[in-house]
């Protein structure tokens, strides 16, 4: 029995041993009679992972998101490298662009920093807290900025909207702690008999709608109808204003184009810079000369000519993309000195405008150089670059992304360029304070201003602050509607056309608007090119939009921030932002102690990070 075990346990081995040999040998021979493809079973078995890597590349999105950020990443890295760009843009524009709407697993993490940004609350009303103390941490959490939301809905934004890490040199938790400060300071100057005292001090601190909130725009899909089925009444009832229709012979280029559209712009009025404080106290829209409110040294700047007044200060400078410091990996921030350096390159380039933002264009209008303007935006700076991005499409972009990478390289330059920067940031410009420049009217408590940056399509919507809007540098055109018709327009929707509620059309110069909003013709707007050194006024609450081709555009922004109350017994209060309507009184109490204790903790410590939106910085 035990030979029968032995030979049982034995001849299996023997067996193996055998196997090996004969497997050993056959190798060997294949190997001098083939040479390396004595190697073919490894090389089938890297065909067979090769090929389930495809599988899960084509199977799983998530796992081809991940290869397109990689070959994005690296092909920024070439192209800035051969600009002489930072390196670190390449991070910033990937991340930027890839977590916006990707599904990528090397993205996730990042997007879910962005949602934690949102989320945090810095501030909390403590037991021990006194009541000014505990109502300046609430108001630090007061919404800047109307917006809609729908019927039975909770319209309080989420706390870390809109207070937001800078680049400013204090740890964050030191930056809101200063923010309470420079708030109890405000609220303790304040007249204890007057009316913004007594609201602030029968508060309950805390969040609550209507009180740290605008009185929200309430829409829902029947609201929407009756607002639509009004304004198409109204429409129909009014009369032509064809007799105020500004020439076709005022409008250079495409003024011809406005002979097929009874959507046509008036005459602007014109006023004087003397005259700029009354028309915002009357709600009027008015063309001014600039230079005559601001000098004539700032005017055709460009952002390298900027930066180099600022020497090595540039560097420190931030200037914020359109999801600012909440986009994550800070790759909504960049300095000055890097947008000037690539603005710079990019012009010589010959790759920053863009045509189709320009007017008209929907409607089949051009202009010889718009084709060589799109086309110089597509290539690339060498022509290696320019074989290895035709590689690529082939390759993946175009069957893989859908597509193309330059289109890509060309949308992800135009993100990279619309920026915003307050000029309080910019202490070297040659600029007098607008403030002086007004006058100090005794209704004005700060001018808000900041250089809005880079190419962007039409966008209709309204502010609720009241806006100087003067043009710096570049292409840049405007329209604004009249202040009363803002109801009938925003059609029971939102305000903007950011959202997907708005009732207003992406553009009015296209034939569809002609045909599904033929209403516009009844509504009376004016339309002008904002050439250097031109300014308009742009009542609180009316419907504007502002198209512009040039990618290094520089646009001079200036939100009137009033005192408190200083706005509500004018004649433009019957449509503004500044009436019960829209602000309840202890909401205007706490908004207005928010602008002033940001206003102070700039003006005595040199802090930002207080935002409307994400890249409005309020200093």
């Amino acid at each position: 029995q035990a030979n029968w075990l032995k030979l049982d346990l034995e001849l299996p081995l023997l067996h193996a041993a055998s196997g090996a040999a004969r497997a050993g040998a056959m190798g060997e021979k294949a190997t001098k009679k083939h040479g390396a493809e004595g190697k073919k079973p490894k090389r089938w078995a890297c065909c067979a992972f090769s090929a389930l890597v495809l599988a899960l590349i084509i199977v799983i999105p998530p796992v081809g998101e991940c290869v397109s950020d990689v070959l994005l990443l690296g092909f920024l890295a070439l192209r800035y490298s051969s600009e002489g760009l930072p390196l670190m843009l390449a991070w910033k524009d990937t991340v930027y662009a890839r977590t916006e709407s990707s599904q990528s697993l090397t993205m996730l993490p990042l997007i879910k920093q962005m949602d934690g940004i949102m989320a945090r609350q810095l501030l909390h009303v403590e037991p021990g807290d006194d009541h000014i103390t505990a109502t300046c941490k609430v108001s630090m959490y007061t919404q800047m900025v109307t917006s809609s939301s729908w019927v039975g809905s909770d319209p309080l934004a989420p706390p870390g909207g809109g207070n937001l890490d800078t680049w400013d040199p204090v740890p964050t938790q030191e930056r809101v702690n200063s923010y309470v400060q420079a708030c109890r300071e405000v609220y303790e100057g304040l007249d204890k008999g007057g009316p913004q005292r007594r609201i602030l001090d029968k508060l309950t601190p805390q969040r609550r709608v209507n009180v740290t909130t605008p009185i929200p725009l309430w829409t829902s899909p029947e609201i929407i109808i009756k607002g639509r089925m009004e304004r198409e009444r109204v429409a129909k009832e009014r009369p032509s204003h064809s007799d105020k229709w500004k020439g076709i012979n005022e409008i250079p280029g495409y003024g011809h184009m406005f002979q097929h559209t009874k959507i046509r712009p008036v005459k602007e009025e014109v006023i004087d810079a003397s005259e700029i404080s009354e028309a915002v106290r009357q709600g009027k829209v008015a063309k001014f000369d600039a230079t005559k409110l601001l000098g004539k040294e700032l005017f055709n700047l460009t952002m390298p000519e900027i930066a180099a007044l600022h020497g090595d200060m540039a560097k420190n400078i931030p200037m914020y993309r359109q999801r600012g410091a909440s986009a994550p990996g800070g790759s909504g921030v960049e300095s000055l000195d890097t947008y000037a350096r690539k603005v710079k390159v990019w012009k010589q380039e010959e790759c920053l405008r863009y045509p189709e933002f320009a007017p008209f264009r929907p409607f089949g209008y051009t202009e010889p150089k718009d084709t060589s303007d799109y086309m110089n935006g597509l290539k690339q700076p060498t022509w290696w670059l320019e074989v290895l991005a035709s590689m690529l499409d082939i390759a993946w972009f175009k069957p893989r992304v859908g597509i193309s990478l330059r289109d890509f390289l060309r949308m992800i330059r135009t993100a990279g360029l619309q920026c915003a920067v307050n000029t309080r940031r910019l202490p070297k410009l040659p600029m007098p304070k607008i403030e002086d420049a007004l006058g100090n009217p005794d209704w004005l408590e700060r001018a808000w201003s900041m250089f809005w940056l880079g190419p962007v399509a039409d966008c209709w919507h309204y502010d609720d602050p009241d806006n100087l809007l003067i043009g710096v540098y570049g292409d840049i055109w405007v329209s604004v509607f009249k202040l009363k018709d803002r109801e009938l327009m925003r059609g029971g929707g939102d305000r903007g056309c950011w959202s997907p509620l708005t009732q207003m059309p992406l553009r009015i110069d296209t034939p569809d608007a002609m045909t599904q909003d033929w209403w516009l013709e009844k509504f009376e707007f004016i339309h002008m090119k904002l050439t250097p050194g031109t300014g308009i006024v742009v009542p609180s609450g009316a419907y504007h939009s502002l198209t512009m081709a040039d990618g290094d555009r520089i646009l001079l922004n200036c939100f009137m921030i009033p005192k408190y109350k200083g706005l509500w017994d004018v004649p433009a209060a019957n449509h503004s932002f500044y009436s019960s309507k829209w602000q309840t009184e202890e909401y205007h109490a706490m908004s207005q102690l928010k602008k002033s204790s940001i206003f102070r903790l700039w003006d005595t410590k040199q802090l930002g990070g207080y935002f409307e939106g994400f890249k409005l910085e309020m200093l």
